[in-house]
């Protein structure tokens, strides 16, 4: 009897893991609030910011901000996508018909709004359980915790950044990444190099660190934050707590200068 509950352990470890194989934001399907089903492999080669919203919200006048974000930078390279959901407060318990004639109405909203999805129900979207979660997406875990709540996603469908409802859409460093030529930010993924971050701490390991003199931390702004020093060129302490955003790590080696960019959530 132990041997047949250890193989069905086994087997649903086995399947577990292989139901939850990381995947690109492209993998993923979703319906319009017009009712048509989409594969959001349409939105491949466009960076793209994803919110979910909500039509009797404290921060409802957010559709003015990402109606001009979306004015001024959509297009051919950029595209915003609002959710609407009713889990944060019931303050969005209309029909999809009704959500949307709220949003044109009283917002000119032009960027494609999709059907009313669930969040944080057992009857989670496809979508946002992709968005939440690092074993899906590969680079984070980012809870939703209230509405209009932004992903960012870069062109090759990865994962690239999340800020939580106060942060304005045409926040700088919302704003700086839709600028950057770059296709977007994922998790530094260099096999000679791993970074984490704890205790507001930058942590690098590096396989051959005496190939390397120096790191410096940059907000996507290019503000400097923080500088390794000396022996301890594994470790950079910014000089103030680091938020939920990305940044810039610069890898400074002999006369040479590499940057790369990761993100922090908290």
């Amino acid at each position: 009897m132990k041997q047949i509950l250890l193989v069905l352990i086994v087997f649903f470890i086995f399947n577990q893991g292989k139901s939850q194989q990381l995947m690109s934001f492209h993998d993923l399907e979703a319906v319009t609030i017009g009712g048509d089903s989409i594969s959001l492999s349409q939105y491949a080669g466009k960076k793209l910011l994803v919110v979910n919203t909500a039509s009797y919200c404290g921060y409802t006048h957010q559709f003015n901000d990402l109606e001009a974000l979306y004015l001024q930078y959509g297009g051919t390279g950029f595209e915003i996508i609002g959710f609407p959901c009713n889990d944060f407060g019931s303050q969005d318990p209309g029909s999809d018909s009704t959500i949307l004639d709220f949003c044109t109405g009283n917002y000119n909203v032009t960027f494609q709004m999709m059907s009313r999805i669930s969040i944080n129900t057992g009857d989670t979207s496809a979508v946002y359980k992709w968005l939440q979660r690092a074993n899906l997406n590969g680079v984070a875990d980012a809870a939703v915790i209230w509405n209009f709540n932004k992903f960012l996603i870069d062109a090759e469908g990865n994962w690239a950044g999340y800020y939580d409802s106060p942060v304005a859409p045409g926040d700088p460093a919302i704003v700086n990444w839709i600028n950057e030529n770059s296709t977007g930010l994922s998790n530094i993924k260099d096999e000679e190099m791993h970074v984490w971050f704890a205790q507001n701490t930058i942590h690098v390991k590096i396989q051959n660190p005496e190939k390397v003199s120096q790191f410096k931390l940059f907000s996507i702004s290019g503000q400097e934050i923080s500088i390794s020093k000396g022996s301890n060129v594994g470790e950079l302490i910014p000089n103030s707590e680091l938020q939920s955003g990305i940044y810039l790590l610069q890898q400074i080696q002999n006369d040479k200068q590499v940057s790369h960019r990761f993100a922090v959530v908290k």
